[in-house]
């Protein structure tokens, strides 16, 4: 088999290695899946750098989520799933960045045979990030607002389809003029772009009414910004981060308005959910890939060996979609 490994926490372009190796022996528990399908995503990335929220031993395997069949169990467990095509939990107990990934069976979830493989590919992480995001935090109802900065990212844009699913409105911001036209493509009620008077368009973009919910990908000064057009006890959630600054909503709206600060990751809930509702996360998110619903702009695939490449183009600025290793 050949797998992507992180050697050493630095620079992903120099960090990263491939490995060539005879597939692993399978324990009771676990399966073999031949990949399909696995993209590269920016908490692949951080991890690779040392500043994601698991630091494993290196060297290891690389890569969040995937898609692939089961072609061989190792136990009577894991027998029901040969055949089948799965998605890899990213629970990062694997590599997916691989032709073949050894896994216990626990950490995959079948889907559908006539869903797009690179669509169901990454599916585990920023569909499922949207969706939960939309439903954990606030008690919405049709017709309220969600803000959202970072519009045009991948998450960006699932929660977009999935707020309009919901009867929502959706404000996007974005930090470029240039990404403008594909939140708006996407579905956005209303797209401002983020610098100085940020707050005004903001508040122009409501005309006159506020957030009920917020989403933050940065971590960075739009926080303050998002809090303040929050409704009385309205929410903002951080789910990513692009540096790791101690980002302040304003003592104003904290104790005025009592709204709320908190985080998300979406390994935490994986952790303490129940497969029960693990599985009907993701057979939903797999129904609306199939039916098109939900669609995320790919903008290159790569073979393995073609990994450099894939990297710098990944950490290339102002892509205009996802990045993915294929194998079939």
């Amino acid at each position: 088999m050949s797998q992507l490994l992180v050697t050493s926490y630095g620079d992903p372009r120099r960090s990263i290695a491939l490995e060539r190796a005879p597939s692993p022996p399978l324990g009771s528990e676990d399966i073999l899946v031949e990949m399909q399908a696995a993209p590269v995503n920016p908490s692949d990335f951080l991890l690779v750098k040392g500043g994601y929220g698991l630091r494993p031993q290196l060297p290891s395997p690389v890569g969040g989520e995937g898609v692939g069949r089961v072609i061989e169990a190792g136990g009577q467990a894991g027998t029901g799933l040969v055949g089948r095509r799965v998605v890899i939990l990213p629970n990062y107990e694997q590599g997916t960045w691989a032709d073949r990934v050894a896994t216990d069976y626990r950490n995959v979830v079948p889907v559908r045979e006539d869903g797009d493989p690179l669509q169901l590919a990454m599916l585990p992480i920023n569909p499922a990030t949207a969706y939960l995001l939309l439903r954990k935090f606030a008690e919405l109802s049709p017709g309220d607002w969600v803000g959202l900065d970072a519009a045009n990212s991948a998450v960006g844009l699932c929660v977009i389809a999935l707020a309009r699913r919901q009867g929502l409105r959706t404000l996007g911001i974005v930090r470029r003029e240039t990404a403008t036209r594909a939140v708006r493509d996407a579905g956005a009620d209303r797209v401002v772009v983020g610098g100085d008077g940020l707050s005004e368009r903001i508040a122009d973009a409501l005309e006159g009414e506020e957030l009920a919910l917020a989403l933050d990908a940065t971590s960075g000064p739009i926080v303050p910004e998002l809090a303040a057009a929050l409704r009385f006890r309205g929410v903002l959630v951080t789910y990513a981060f692009v540096e790791d600054p101690s980002p302040g909503v304003r003592a104003h709206d904290l104790i005025f308005k009592e709204v709320t600060h908190t985080g998300f990751w979406l390994l935490n809930w994986l952790r303490h959910a129940s497969r029960k509702e693990i599985e009907r996360t993701y057979h939903t998110l797999d129904d609306l890939v199939a039916s098109g619903e939900l669609c995320v702009p790919v903008d290159g695939t790569y073979r393995l060996d073609d990994y450099h490449e894939a990297i710098d183009h990944a950490m290339t600025p102002e892509r205009s979609g996802k990045i993915l290793f294929t194998f079939t």
